[in-house]
């Protein structure tokens, strides 16, 4: 994957969960309103919706992990370069200077 290819993927996150994010809670919840109100009964019903809100749970978690993790290398990257500037520079400025 290049990294223009990441940076939309991050961006779709982002906007997944910024415009839709209450979605997946919502969702969640009305998932798991339905296995609590279930009768004893309603076995697969109520791991049905387990599952679909674990699922959907998993899904945000993912999404929320992915941005997590970019801006984390992003950071990482950027503290690298400053520190590799800062080295060339003070290599540089040990260097006597031209006569």
């Amino acid at each position: 994957m290049t990294e223009e290819d990441r940076e939309q993927q991050i961006r779709r996150a982002r906007e997944v969960l910024s415009d839709a994010g209450w979605l997946f809670d919502d969702f969640v919840n009305a998932e798991m309103r339905k296995v609590l109100v279930s009768q004893p009964e309603e076995r697969d019903q109520r791991e049905e919706a387990y599952r679909r809100a674990r699922v959907e749970t998993e899904m945000k978690a993912g999404l929320e992990s992915l941005i997590e993790t970019y801006e984390a290398d992003s950071a990482l990257v950027a503290k690298r370069l400053d520190r590799l500037k800062k080295q060339r520079e003070h290599t540089l400025s040990d260097r006597p200077a031209p006569q």
